[in-house]
């Protein structure tokens, strides 16, 4: 039987943008994306929503909804914002299922590189 490989994500990039309704959190590196009226519960909305993708896609062996990254024009305006300190997201999953055998949950903690765009005036 063949061993399956699988894919890894050594990193996650959160790119933060102010503007008058509040803060918009994107993952740039799954194109997911939320708002909030702060940072705080913004980033914890987008956390939400990365767990659950990482884990649909390692739970059900869909791979390729882990390599949808955003446009460029978002990763541009990454390396122009100004860094935040850095944080960890912790993610439990299980591997794909393809035969009834004994299940062990890992967990990943993957870096999660964050940066705030300046305010539109």
């Amino acid at each position: 039987m063949e061993k399956m490989t699988l894919p890894r994500l050594d990193a996650l990039h959160y790119l933060f943008t102010e503007d008058a309704d509040g803060i918009t959190a994107h993952c740039l590196d799954l194109d997911l994306v939320t708002s909030a009226e702060d940072r705080a519960s913004a980033e914890s909305r987008l956390n939400a929503m990365v767990r659950v993708q990482i884990a649909g896609a390692y739970g059900s062996g869909n791979f390729d909804l882990l390599f949808f990254k955003a446009p460029s024009e978002f990763w541009a305006k990454m390396d122009q914002a100004s860094d935040l300190p850095k944080a960890h997201l912790r993610i439990d999953t299980a591997p794909p299922q393809y035969l009834p055998v004994e299940q062990r949950i890992f967990q990943v903690q993957l870096p999660v590189f964050r940066a705030l765009t300046p305010r539109a005036a």
